[in-house]
């Protein structure tokens, strides 16, 4: 059988991690809400008949730096109640990756926590973090990779204490095997066990953001190299972490990033131009949103121009005219007529 037919697990398949409790499949499933993603710098990202027809936003800031004036955050701040007013039927928000190192570095820290207030202040339901945890390749073999998922969580349990009371979740993110030009990695969640250790803080705030892009691109990279070594893939294609899914991303991909070469993976391709086949695409889609409940779906997919947005749409017009996906995803536009 080929890493890309698998049908779904069996409970107990090898490397897979005890699951969370899930919504039960037999009752209604709550359709995942298509979100697309805008600089949170720059309001003319926001596509205003994607609000009227589709559904909601995402807003971004990428670089640490980009948030070290005060006139920054009034920006940001303007801009996500602009999102807000536009009748977004949700916003969330996604926390810097680069010059972020929010475990490590206190003011990093202090930063996460005034975004979070001024998402939970915007009326955000929820902010995506990464554990921005870089390793350069050449450091990668003697990296102490327990030590750094054991800061992370202490760190998301002082997070955790922090935001006491406040509304929003925090949806910690899965991150590709590999960096995209295979000179790098953040490796501290990308299978689903590693978020075993996140159930020790039995908080109802943090859970996961699945990011279907990443995690097809974890598990057929070590699927590959299962083949190549004469032996089954130790995971499984729909395997997912053991805590609360928050949140999910979805795009596909084209490329493969190796350690040693010069290739890269490419991110946010539309799922028809994909390497990877659309069925598999379209199950572990399925499998993260039957696994939440009601949650939104980012379409982290890559535009030619972000002020005039195409693969979005085509992106939606695929994900409801797949029948495997079309009773599981609910446009705004939809919901409302």
């Amino acid at each position: 059988m080929s890493a890309r037919t698998h049908p779904d697990p069996a409970p107990g398949t090898p490397g897979t991690a005890a699951p969370a409790a899930r919504p039960d499949r037999t009752a209604a499933l709550r359709p995942a809400l298509p979100q697309i993603t805008f600089d949170g710098l720059r309001r003319e990202q926001i596509d205003t008949r994607w609000v009227a027809r589709a559904g909601g936003l995402e807003a971004y800031v990428f670089d640490g730096a980009d948030l070290a004036t005060a006139d920054r955050w009034d920006t940001l701040r303007a801009n996500l109640r602009f999102a807000t007013d536009l009748g977004a039927p949700r916003l969330t928000c996604h926390f810097p990756t680069a010059n972020a190192d929010w475990v490590g570095d206190t003011h990093a820290y202090d930063q996460l926590r005034r975004f979070c207030d001024l998402a939970a202040d915007s009326g955000a339901s929820g902010v995506v973090l990464h554990a921005n945890q870089f390793v350069e390749q050449a450091d990668w073999l003697d990296f102490d990779l327990r030590a750094a998922r054991e800061r992370t969580v202490a760190r998301l349990a002082a997070l955790d204490e922090d935001l006491d009371g406040s509304p929003l979740w925090i949806g910690v993110e899965n991150l590709p095997v590999i960096g995209a030009e295979g000179i790098d990695y953040d490796s501290v969640f990308v299978r689903p066990d590693d978020y075993l250790p996140l159930l020790d803080l039995n908080s109802p705030r943090i859970g996961a953001t699945w990011d279907v892009c990443h995690w097809a691109v974890t598990y057929t990279t070590l699927a590959s190299i299962a083949q190549l070594q004469q032996r089954p893939p130790d995971l499984a294609p729909l395997a997912l972490p053991p805590v609360p899914v928050k949140h999910i991303h979805f795009g596909s991909f084209s490329g493969r990033a190796i350690p040693f070469r010069t290739d890269v993976c490419v991110e946010g391709v539309p799922p028809q131009r994909g390497d990877i086949e659309q069925p598999l695409l379209a199950a572990m889609l399925r499998a993260a949103i039957e696994a939440a409940d009601g949650p939104g779906v980012v379409l982290e997919i890559q535009e030619d121009d972000y002020l005039r947005r195409e693969h979005c749409w085509t992106t939606l017009e695929w994900l409801t005219s797949t029948p495997h996906l079309r009773t599981c995803i609910a446009p705004a536009g939809a919901a409302r007529d």
